[in-house]
């Protein structure tokens, strides 16, 4: 005799997923003795009557146009931002945001979650980043990021070669009143900024960079390459005159942290970009 409602509903069905069993419970398809199960975690008696509401299956929630999705479980959703999209932005914002269409999937796929946004990208920039969807998640991967144990690693190309090819830029970066931003030596303003870079490849007067962010500032990683000589290529803030890449080359590729839940190591990687757009900066280079 199951013990629980999840074991229960486990053994009826065998391949469904935990987080649908879950939204079987919350949608009150669930009941005990004629009342609605309150969690999976509901304890079962010998003589309990349990009863589901079988309901035509329905179709899987749309996923929101510009919303991919790479991992979703109960307490965190990681998705790759496309290129172009704002992460978040102001209340009554009218363009569309990452973050809206999180909350838009969410709402439809565990109405009772809470989005939280733990870190951003720049609108420009594409890749990898995580949003919690419980208090426990939340709280954990901010601690996380406080204490820089989550690790953030980008693909970058550049004008030129720096030099040396592997190293550590370290920057006190403060914001204009414009919104860009520059490294100060100024005492007691900005924020420390710190950032690690390897070359990969170098071809055609451009190079290929892996890089590492010990802190996240705001556009950090576009300001340090940038003031080194070396900025990034499609960055029309930063960047170099007449250079008319269709796109900031500079993508999160690779994000590892500890599941809120139960302190796994999770790791996810992508491609920085894909073929086509490379292909075409790769013939640019060599032109």
């Amino acid at each position: 005799m199951p013990k629980t409602i999840s074991e229960w509903l486990t053994k009826r069905y065998p391949t469904a997923k935990r987080q649908t069993l879950k939204r079987m419970v919350e949608a009150g398809r669930v009941r005990v003795n004629d009342r609605p199960a309150k969690t999976l975690k509901d304890p079962l008696a010998e003589a309990d009557r349990v009863s589901v509401d079988e309901r035509p299956a329905r179709a899987a929630p749309a996923i929101p146009e510009g919303l991919r999705i790479v991992f979703d479980d109960d307490d965190i959703l990681v998705v790759d931002k496309p290129a172009g999209l704002l992460t978040s932005t102001v209340p009554r914002e009218l363009r569309p945001t990452l973050l809206a269409k999180v909350r838009e999937y969410v709402l439809n796929t565990q109405p009772r979650a809470r989005v939280g946004l733990i870190h951003r990208l720049d609108r420009d920039a594409s890749g990898l980043l995580v949003f919690s969807k419980s208090d426990l998640a939340y709280q954990s991967l901010k601690t996380q990021l406080f204490k820089h144990t989550v690790r953030r690693e980008y693909s970058a190309v550049v004008h030129g070669i720096p030099s040396p090819p592997k190293g550590k830029i370290e920057t006190r970066l403060a914001e204009r009143t414009d919104g860009t931003v520059h490294s100060t030596r100024q005492f007691g303003k900005g924020e420390v900024a710190i950032t690690l870079y390897e070359v990969l490849k170098s071809e055609g007067g451009r190079s290929r960079l892996r890089v590492v962010l010990e802190t996240g500032r705001k556009h950090q990683i576009r300001v340090h390459l940038s003031e080194r000589g070396t900025p990034i290529v499609g960055d029309s803030v930063y960047g170099r005159d007449g250079d008319e890449t269709p796109r900031l080359m500079l993508a999160a590729t690779k994000l590892v942290f500890q599941h809120p839940r139960d302190g796994k190591e999770m790791t996810f990687e992508i491609e920085a970009w894909n073929a086509k757009e490379w292909n075409v900066e790769r013939e640019k280079a060599g032109s």
